[in-house]
């Protein structure tokens, strides 16, 4: 028998948006439809657009629902799950487990999505590594700045930044300047702002977050962390 859900859980709200809407986006294209449901020769223009709109509606609810189910629900330790990576690459790791795959996928193209997990589980406020080897260049600096003096380009690597100071990623902490790869670096604060840049920009893949939270307790257990069992 299917769970009843309570008249405040937020799915109930989303399961009747989706009717709603459903029930909508037929009716909308219900005129086009001949008897037989088939799609009138003379009105296919009007319903492939007609379909396309309804489409970024439909969307738009699911991104809401997998939010909202992403919130609700952690995964399950010991899942095979593949991320996107940098230059069209895909990691494929063990859900809370840190090993070589779990290095390789959150320091090559998923970063953003441990140090995300990582603040959002700890508080943490998150750092950016910047490069200077393309701010003067005109041919690699080609988007607008993502806050003044810092080109979208020099963006490296983000960690979250623990209470001591210390610029901690899925390698363990590491003192301000020391992180292995990134020694000498600037690093700067990510705000609202950036972190909404890197989340939508090309430059940087999805963040996988969901899958990044399963690593977040191992590796502050690693640490000694005394959050690792909040």
């Amino acid at each position: 028998m299917p769970q009843t859900l309570q008249q405040d859980d937020p799915l109930v709200h989303l399961l009747l948006s989706y009717r709603t809407m459903s029930d909508r986006h037929k009716a909308a294209l219900d005129p086009y439809l001949d008897v037989e449901g088939d799609v009138e020769y003379d009105r296919r223009r009007a319903h492939t657009r007609r379909k396309r709109t309804d489409a970024l509606e439909a969307k738009q609810l699911l991104e809401q629902a997998m939010d909202l189910l992403t919130e609700r629900y952690a995964l399950p330790d010991g899942l095979a799950v593949t991320l996107p990576g940098t230059d069209g690459d895909s990691h494929t790791l063990i859900t809370g487990k840190i090993d070589d795959a779990a290095y390789e996928a959150f320091l090559h193209g998923q970063c953003h999505a441990f140090a995300r997990a990582l603040s959002d589980h700890t508080g943490w406020p998150m750092a950016l590594i910047i490069a200077d080897y393309c701010r003067h260049d005109p041919d690699l600096c080609v988007y607008e700045p993502v806050t003044e003096d810092v080109c979208a380009c020099q963006l490296e690597h983000v960690v979250a930044v623990r209470p001591d100071g210390a610029h901690v990623d899925i390698t363990g902490a590491h003192l301000p300047g020391t992180l292995p790869g990134f020694e000498g670096q600037e690093a700067i604060t990510v705000t609202d702002a950036i972190w909404s840049h890197i989340s939508r920009s090309p430059l940087w893949r999805r963040p996988a977050v969901t899958e990044a939270r399963t690593v977040v307790a191992p590796l502050l257990a690693m640490l000694g962390d005394g959050r690792a069992a909040a």
